[in-house]
């Protein structure tokens, strides 16, 4: 019976594993699709609907929240090698997409003509709708060669709460 209790109380408490705990959230919710944090900061990179332009559906841009949460662009480095998104029009309300610094990893931009637009992707084999990611930064690594222990991508999977663990 103690060998029960004990793996349950491992079980609940793993789940804390996952959360970050004090992490902000962006405070523009118009159009947010979902945002990116990682472990060095809780500065968010916030991925929103670019409404009416087809040629760019995904605003990419970062909110400092060291700087009481001063909205600015994304850096040229960040962009280019880090945040930025290309996106390929797949028909008139759905887009294929990838993050710069992920670029095996497809997500799928859906505007429906009601409703609010969202973004899926599939990590393990779940098809989710991605809210937040969450990146586990290695230690001792930085800028260019930054490496990562793991990414969490938090959604929704048959309308329940998911968290999905890949590792890069």
């Amino acid at each position: 019976m103690n060998k029960l209790i004990f793996i349950f109380l491992i079980l609940v408490s793993g789940t804390h594993l996952f959360a970050q705990e004090g992490y902000p959230e962006p405070t523009e919710k118009s159009g947010l699709l979902f945002y990116i944090q990682h472990n060095r900061g809780k500065n968010t990179f916030v991925y929103a609907l670019n409404k009416g332009d087809e040629k760019n559906p995904i605003r990419v841009y970062r909110q400092i929240f060291d700087k009481e949460g001063e909205v600015r662009p994304l850096t040229t480095l960040q962009r280019n090698f880090a945040y930025g998104i290309d996106c390929k029009k797949l028909n008139n309300q759905n887009y294929e997409a990838t993050i710069v610094s992920l670029p095996t990893q497809k997500f799928y931009l859906h505007i429906p003509k009601k409703g609010n637009a969202f973004v899926e992707t599939t990590i393990n084999g779940v098809n989710m709708t991605v809210s937040r990611i969450f990146i586990q930064q290695k230690d001792g690594t930085s800028g260019l060669s930054t490496k990562v222990d793991y990414i969490l991508f938090y959604g929704k999977h048959n309308n329940k709460a998911t968290v999905q663990k890949l590792i890069p």
